[in-house]
């Protein structure tokens, strides 16, 4: 769930950049064809004509080239107003801190299920080795019994497991397999 919330304000955040950054495209796009394409005209009987622009447009494609880019940065910028008021208000910023004590009270809990399961394994095993001493007898050999188990991993080829114990586990390297 707190996952699903942060990504929804990324994507709001990326998309307004997006937006903001198309905008700038088309704007830049917008002045480069009106600087390039632009058929420049007489507009005074005194004052001639003197640069010529060999790219240009004709006055008709020029016009409808123009309404195009108007529209698009109208409609882009309508986009990114959007998105800005869809962004997260300041008041939002309350309810995410609850939503963020709510988690962090169930991350407590779990940890602390997490501790007493803990200890009761423990006693299962201690248990476990007793009751394999009392069975075996005190004359039979020691065999040693990890108290914490760091990695397991399953044996493809044979489709064993196998547990490499760590501490309390009476020779480094014994390595247990579960048939």
């Amino acid at each position: 769930m707190l996952n699903e919330e942060l990504s929804t304000d990324m994507d709001r955040i990326t998309q307004l950049q997006d937006a903001i950054l198309d905008l700038l495209t088309i704007t830049s796009t917008s002045i480069d064809y009106i600087t390039k394409r632009t058929e420049f005209e007489q507009t005074s009987n005194t004052i001639p004509t003197t640069l010529q622009t060999p790219l240009a447009a004709n006055r008709q494609e020029y016009k409808a080239s123009i309404e195009t880019f108007v529209n698009d940065i109208v409609r882009r910028s309508k986009d990114i107003k959007a998105l800005i008021a869809n962004l997260p208000k300041k008041d939002d910023s309350s309810q995410r801190a609850t939503r963020l004590s709510e988690l962090q009270e169930e991350l407590s809990t779990a940890n602390e299920e997490y501790k007493i399961a803990l200890a009761q394994s423990e006693e299962l095993l201690l248990e476990l080795q007793s009751a394999l001493d009392q069975a075996l007898g005190e004359d039979s050999p020691y065999i040693p019994i990890p108290t914490k188990i760091i990695s397991s991993t399953l044996d493809e080829d044979n489709n064993q497991r196998n547990t490499t114990v760590g501490e309390g586990a009476g020779q480094e390297g014994n390595t247990i397999i579960d048939a």
